[in-house]
């Protein structure tokens, strides 16, 4: 009623003549999209994501339910998608009931947390261990409040306040009429946990936001970041894709940054993106594809370069070969949080902003990150609580400690027939890091005899020197390395119908963790020689496409080796789809191409009587805008 450019009806009703589909972010919660960050007036007053604010905000969940119903899919109209809020962090309005759920009598959470609370009213109003931060200090800090304390601050944080948030919003949409998928965007590790969240909606999306072309270790990070929402999301999409403007220190997004970014994030796993802003409106400026009074920048045409690409290489129909996990579980995350200064708050954005990788530096986890996408292994981050069986081999490279029902999971993975490789020490503990042997027990393992010191080792006909720091001779296992000063330094054991290595030297440099890939047998599908190169392949039965993502600044003259067997013939088609490059493959799949400093490689093998899809401008703009 106030602002014509806001009408809702008339903007739908335009959607659905020109033949597109519609997404709605309909909070009542979208932050800066909309004055006074969607909700009423009246509903803001009262703070945000409490009982209260639900109650005031149901008129507005009602009201545009109505139209939702209206222009719904299942009703002819354009709309296939709701969005609930928008990025969910806690507040402290359920932390009481949580606690008393989880204790009954504050004597029992003072026993486990080591304190002397009076009462649980007493527990919520202390800022210092809800936000594990030192008054009068800017960054967090461990503050006297214990492991037991983390774990229960984290996870009313990230898994029971969010999820019970957003299932009392999803049951105000339903009950409202909605009828279409309803889904949440995610953010920060630290604001939600994403697998327990997606237990409240049909799937859980990732907003995107990387810094200008994704330098230094903020690409090992992004990596992990998209990569394992990829693994838990029902539908990895980004709602929110970074186009437009440059937000919180991130940077612009110009069209080389958008072509890094998306074919990033295509390569790790992403299905599409929203990209956020396309169009200008007055809340964002500078490089928007599309200006808010019609014209169009540069960006726009990298953008349908990209679009043309994608739709020549039938990306939509290609599968992203992957069989390769590296372990994940977010109770180690709380704890590099724990140790590196105690628990970081969600809504602390001085560490986001920073990108203050210090808590990670020195943990297995985030080192084997590094040196496997330094190697060009594919692989994914998997996290435990998901479906291990599609991954053949799962890698273990975290802290010593477990919980329980998954150190039984991971026994029963290898009993199934999967390789389980330790590139540290098996958990011997539970998640509260008592003793508990379970998995080590049932896979019939033990740690080695401690040996601290460099040796030699032979891998695919090549000489390292390792650090070594255990030797497995002597156990119940068959010895599968060793070093020439004698030192079993790795091992193995059939578990079932599996396999158990325990590999007791550092694999962190780029050729020794090749070297052990291949000895292990692990799978691979497409590999370069250079470490700023990082590639992905993508195929179907009539072509097979390498993505080549250079993260150095400087230009790469790079061979890319394709494992899996093309049955290439001189009729094979092999073209950088960028330039139109015609490229030369041999005998053994290999190919040789230079590409730019941070830049992308978009290579495709077509096979016999497969015609390369060249589209023209009014098919391209159809193609991709007319769903």
């Amino acid at each position: 009623r106030r602002n014509p450019r806001a009408n809702l009806k008339g903007f739908l009703d335009l959607v659905h003549k020109n033949g597109l589909y519609f997404v709605a972010r309909s909070g009542p919660i979208c932050l800066g999209e909309i004055d006074g960050g969607g909700p009423p007036d009246y509903a803001n007053l009262v703070g945000g994501r409490t009982d209260e604010f639900l109650k005031l905000a149901e008129a507005w969940v009602e009201a545009v339910s109505a139209v939702w119903r209206e222009y719904s899919i299942e009703n002819g109209g354009p709309l296939i998608l709701i969005q609930v809020d928008n990025e969910v962090s806690a507040n402290k309005s359920h932390l009481k009931k949580f606690l008393q759920e989880k204790y009954g009598r504050i004597e029992a959470l003072n026993e486990a947390w080591g304190k002397n609370y009076g009462s649980f009213d007493e527990v919520v109003a202390d800022d210092e261990v809800y936000t594990g931060r030192k008054v009068g200090e800017s960054y967090a800090r461990s503050v006297g409040a214990n492991w037991r304390s983390c774990l229960d601050i984290m996870e009313y944080k990230t898994r029971y306040f969010p999820r019970q948030y957003v299932e009392r919003l999803v049951e105000m949409f339903r009950r409202h009429g909605v009828d279409v998928p309803i889904f949440t965007n995610n953010t920060f590790l630290f604001l939600q946990d994403w697998y327990e969240l997606q237990k409240a909606v049909d799937f859980v999306g990732l907003d995107h936001y990387a810094y200008y072309l994704i330098p230094g270790d903020s690409y090992y990070w992004d990596y992990i970041y998209v990569n394992l929402n990829c693994n838990v999301s029902r539908f990895p999409w980004s709602p929110e894709f970074q186009c437009g403007s440059g937000m919180m220190m991130f940077g612009p997004a110009t069209s080389q940054h958008q072509r890094m970014v998306t074919f990033f994030s295509l390569s790790a796993g992403m299905v599409g993106m929203n990209y956020y802003m396309f169009v200008e409106r007055e809340r964002w400026e500078g490089f928007c594809p599309v200006t808010e009074n019609g014209k169009v920048r540069e960006e726009w045409f990298a953008h349908r370069h990209m679009f043309r690409i994608l739709h020549e290489v039938d990306w939509k129909n290609l599968s992203r070969e992957c069989l390769l996990g590296l372990l994940w579980y977010q109770e180690h995350y709380w704890h590099f949080l724990y140790e590196g200064g105690g628990i970081i708050q969600p809504d602390d954005y001085t560490v986001v902003a920073s990108k203050d990788y210090g808590h990670l530096a020195q943990e297995p986890l985030w080192l084997y990150t590094k040196a496997l996408i330094d190697a060009d292994a594919d692989f994914d981050v998997v996290d435990v609580r998901t479906e291990l069986s599609r991954y053949p081999v799962l890698i273990y490279a975290a802290p010593p400690f477990l919980g329980r029902e998954y150190q039984k999971k991971l026994a029963e993975y290898v009993e199934n027939g999967g390789t389980l490789v330790f590139l540290s020490p098996p958990p011997h503990l539970d998640v509260e890091r008592r003793e508990c042997r379970l998995l080590m027990e049932e896979l019939g393992i033990e740690r080695g005899r401690e040996v601290n010191s460099r040796g030699t080792l032979n891998l695919g006909g090549r000489s390292f020197q390792v650090y070594v720091a255990e030797s497995y001779d002597g156990l119940d296992a068959e010895p599968f390395l060793r070093t020439e000063e004698g030192d079993v330094c790795a091992c193995r054991r059939k578990v079932g119908k599996g396999w158990v290595y325990l590999v007791g030297f550092s694999a962190l440099e780029r050729e020794v963790l090749v070297g052990l890939l291949d000895a292990l047998g692990a799978p691979a599908f497409v590999r370069s020689d250079d470490p700023f190169v990082r590639t992905s392949l993508h195929r179907n039965e009539e072509r097979a496409v390498v993505v080549a993502i250079n993260r150095g600044t400087e230009g790469r003259t790079v061979r890319i080796k394709m494992f899996p067997d093309l049955g290439l013939t001189s009729e094979h088609q092999v073209e950088e789809m960028f330039t139109r490059r015609k490229l030369e493959i041999s005998a053994d799949q290999v190919l040789e191409l230079h590409i730019p400093g941070k830049e992308v490689a978009v290579v495709e093998v077509r096979k016999k009587g497969v015609e390369r899809v060249d589209l023209d401008k009014d098919k391209l703009i159809q193609g991709y805008f007319r769903l």
